[in-house]
């Protein structure tokens, strides 16, 4: 899962001179949320959609449109952009970028390449998309989650389960957040076991491990086993 590979590649970019109605109007008519600013071709810094509407004028404003387009004309995007900026390489993976997101309380960097020339944009809807491909959410399979005991052969044993009852394993998951050491938390999707089947292994579940919730998607059947 690398950024290259999720990223947008298309990116817009501002000058750091350029006027705040100016890129107000790029938000307005294109689908972006953040575009890099440049300086000298150098990147100094961004401005998302929250920032503009920060800036923006209140619309309880006096002002009428031709005196609020002027106004707007004499702010400089330097002056309302975020710096310096948080930015990432493109050989770096998708996990780092929601992980860096997630600790700076950001939602999306430039991707840069060594020299720092922009390559692309990553956003919190990109980690998105990749997200659902891998877990084959959007696929409308199956999951299963399960409590297990950190020990080897746990997940090759329930993988067994699930290809001898007719599926297909498209993602497992695991995760070690909010269990009690020497546990944790196993997620897998898969695809193509049919209801008879997706039953019995339900039943089969119950005796290899703490099932806490299974679905169904391809018939909208879900299940909590454990509040």
């Amino acid at each position: 899962m690398l950024i290259k590979e999720w990223m947008s590649k298309s990116v817009i970019t501002v000058e750091n001179d350029q006027s705040l109605n100016d890129v107000l109007k790029l938000f307005q008519t294109r689908v972006i949320s953040m575009l890099p600013v440049l300086k000298d071709g150098k990147l100094a810094g961004i401005v998302t959609d929250g920032d503009i509407k920060k800036a923006s004028p209140s619309d309880a404003t006096t002002l009428d449109k031709f005196e609020l387009s002027s106004l707007m004309d004499t702010v400089k995007i330097e002056s309302i952009m975020s710096k310096p900026v948080e930015t990432i390489q493109s050989d770096r993976t998708v996990d780092e970028a929601a992980g860096i997101m997630l600790r700076k309380g950001i939602s999306g960097m430039p991707v840069v390449d060594r020299s720092g020339k922009i390559e692309g944009i990553i956003t919190k809807s990109d980690i998105f998309r990749c997200f659902v491909s891998f877990t084959g959410v959007s696929n409308k399979g199956q999951i299963f989650a399960f409590n297990l005991p950190d020990k080897p052969g746990i997940i090759k044993k329930l993988s067994e389960m699930i290809r001898n009852s007719g599926g297909r394993l498209c993602s497992i998951m695991t995760s070690y957040d909010d269990i009690e050491e020497g546990f944790r938390k196993v997620f897998f999707h898969t695809f193509d076991i049919d209801p008879d089947n997706f039953d019995s292994l339900v039943e089969k579940f119950y005796g290899a491990g703490e099932l806490l919730y299974v679905a169904d998607l391809s018939r909208g059947f879900r299940m909590v086993c454990k509040k």
